[in-house]
């Protein structure tokens, strides 16, 4: 039995409060790694590793160990929205 932590993806994705982002970037591989392993059968170590090894995988690797790691995830998803806008003004 999959633990509740660790729902397949779409299943009750629920953001704990005052969850900081390089949390919520660990669990979203590992959600995706169990519904691989349920999915293909493999060890949920190997799918894992194809998770991380997918681009996604890589950016949410980045965005663990960037500068918004600390923060709140809600706070910095609420951000977003202005954040890319100021990258579309600056032409990147």
């Amino acid at each position: 039995m999959t633990p509740a932590r660790w729902r397949a993806p779409g299943e009750g994705r629920v953001m704990r409060k005052n969850q900081r982002v390089a949390d919520m970037v660990e669990e979203v591989p590992a959600r995706q790694a169990v519904a691989r392993a349920v999915r293909t059968g493999e060890r949920f170590e190997v799918a894992l590793e194809a998770v991380l090894g997918t681009e996604a995988g890589r950016q949410l690797g980045e965005l663990r160990s960037g500068q918004h790691r600390d923060e709140r995830a809600q706070d910095w998803q609420e951000g977003l929205p202005e954040e890319r806008r100021r990258r579309r003004g600056r032409g990147g």
